[in-house]
């Protein structure tokens, strides 16, 4: 109670300071009102709050709620209450109350994303995969082998979130079948991560790799030939058009191939993973980018799961007859 006390007592010196010196900014009071309430409910103070704590503040307003499903706070408004948050703490600083302002290295958030509204569930998503699985009911090799592609490219790219401009720039040489993993080139930004296969994908890749590619790619110069899907171009033109083809054949709504990428971070979050680890998984540059699928079945997101991926370990024994 004392320390509260004073932590109300600080926060009137520096309200009074604002309006002396002209510099009341935009609503400080409601600001440290709710980052009060915020350090409250976790056990903090102002001096115990580091980078992540602050970060976790920016994502708290982000997903604050109106009493109609609706956001609070929109993105200029989170950014005006971490504002002032970050100026209450230079206050903090030269009073000598601090070392370090933690909110000075925190990512900011940009415009708000919107998600599709039909992103499949798991259940649907399965069937698809299920079906593409089926590739031998092609009427001939040619269709055979497109089917065989489709899957190959549909179970990595759940596997792992990528883009597609990720996958078509993929090399034989970025895939480690030992440690199951696939180093993925951002195309936007130059950087490269290191994706991480579950062990159905990876063993569908294992056979595609050792046993089927040199039959399925459609690249004929030597440049594309070291390109793990051959060709680079028309690639998600082709997928995107098998998977349209697929759905409306199961009675389900048009997908596309960035769905998948969608349905990782939507699951992944349900399944109780933090929003950290999604935003690595996926890429993601900004924090914000990956906060968006926060908005999707909020019900879901305290229910906590041992494995994490819907389709690891579903299946040990991929096929790999056309």
């Amino acid at each position: 109670m004392q320390r509260r006390s004073k932590m109300e007592k600080l926060i009137g010196e520096y309200l009074s300071e604002l309006k002396t010196s002209g510099r009341k900014g935009s609503n400080p009071a409601l600001a440290l009102k709710l980052f009060i309430s915020y350090l409250k409910n976790r056990g903090l103070d102002f001096m115990s709050v580091r980078l992540k704590d602050a970060e976790d503040f920016q994502i708290y307003l982000s997903m604050m709620e109106n009493g109609k499903g609706k956001p609070r706070y929109g993105k200029r408004s989170v950014i005006n209450l971490i504002g002032n948050i970050r100026v209450f703490y230079v206050y903090l600083k030269r009073r000598n109350m601090c070392q370090v302002n933690p909110f000075n290295g925190i990512m900011r958030i940009r415009a708000n994303k919107e998600l599709p509204k039909d992103i499949p569930k798991e259940e649907e998503l399965e069937r698809l995969l299920e079906s593409l699985r089926d590739f031998g009911r092609g009427k001939n090799l040619i269709e055979r082998k497109s089917y065989y592609k489709a899957h190959v490219i549909a179970e990595l790219m759940y596997s792992t979130g990528m883009r597609m401009s990720e996958l078509e720039s993929l090399r034989v040489e970025d895939v480690d079948l030992i440690r199951n993993t696939v180093k993925v080139k951002d195309c936007k930004t130059k950087t490269e991560r290191v994706c991480i296969l579950n062990e159905y994908a990876s063993k569908v890749l294992e056979i595609y790799i050792k046993r089927m590619r040199e039959y399925i790619i459609f690249g004929k110069n030597g440049g594309d030939a070291l390109l793990l899907f051959g060709a680079r171009t028309n690639i998600q033109m082709w997928f995107n058009g098998r998977l349209r083809d697929e759905a409306l054949n199961l009675g389900m709504k048009r997908i596309t191939s960035h769905y998948f990428r969608h349905a990782v971070g939507c699951y992944f979050l349900r399944a109780g993973c933090d929003i950290r680890v999604i935003q690595e998984i996926l890429g993601h540059k900004e924090l914000s980018s990956t906060q968006v699928y926060t908005k999707v079945d909020k019900e879901n997101l305290k229910s906590v799961i041992d494995k994490f991926h819907p389709r690891r370990l579903k299946r040990s024994n991929p096929d790999e007859t056309l």
